[in-house]
């Protein structure tokens, strides 16, 4: 599948499940833009918003209450978004490219700290090196979802359709490249044991 047929099946399946489940997402993220006035609670709330979206992507029902599952993540997102704040911030400081490299290979981290119950150090480099090896989608992804939030940013009710939206990208693609991660990884370990089977014959022949 190209780059292009990736990034639509994305955006296209996030769109009907977003059209599927508006009603819990927009009033999840309405209480969680509410509640993000205390400094305090803005980590784990947006760990609930991506929690609704998993639970979406799972096939699984969606309540409006699991916006607060988030506080199941409190010291894990507070880590994860101060870290990766942090790291971005400089990189932009740097010239501004590096920052925004950062800034897309960060954008599954904080998905995989949930679909993967990783802690916040763990989940950034595990975002990294999938951002990393699939660098182009990556890229291309985040410019796109950079564009919807930006247009959603003009007025205060659009980022209550967008923010929930791109989220449910971000935690499709998430879902995606950790599965082919894994199938890429149980390819190669069949691979080696094979290897090490035939070796092994080969050296009972020589016997």
């Amino acid at each position: 599948m190209s780059i292009e047929e990736q990034i639509n099946d994305t955006i296209k399946k996030g769109f009907n499940l977003f059209k599927n489940n508006y009603v819990a997402l927009i009033i999840g993220t309405l209480i969680a833009m509410v509640g993000m006035i205390l400094i305090i609670t803005i980590p784990p709330l947006i760990f609930g918003i991506y929690y609704m979206c998993i639970q979406i992507i799972k096939g699984e029902k969606v309540e409006i209450s699991d916006v607060f599952k988030g506080f199941n993540y409190f010291f894990t997102s507070w880590g994860l978004i101060l870290v990766a704040s942090l790291a971005v911030v400089a990189g932009l400081a740097l010239l501004v490219i590096p920052g925004i490299l950062l800034a897309v290979l960060f954008q599954y981290a904080v998905p995989l700290a949930i679909l993967e119950d990783r802690g916040a150090i763990d989940s950034i480099k595990r975002s990294y090196s999938i951002g990393k090896e699939n660098f182009a989608f990556s890229l291309v992804l985040w410019i796109l979802l950079s564009v919807i939030s930006t247009v959603g940013g003009l007025t205060r009710i659009g980022v209550l359709l967008t923010i929930p939206f791109i989220s449910l990208c971000i935690c499709i693609a998430t879902h995606k490249l950790t599965a082919k991660t894994e199938e890429v990884a149980k390819t190669e370990e069949t691979a080696k044991t094979k290897k090490t089977a035939k070796t092994k014959t080969e050296n009972n022949k020589a016997t």
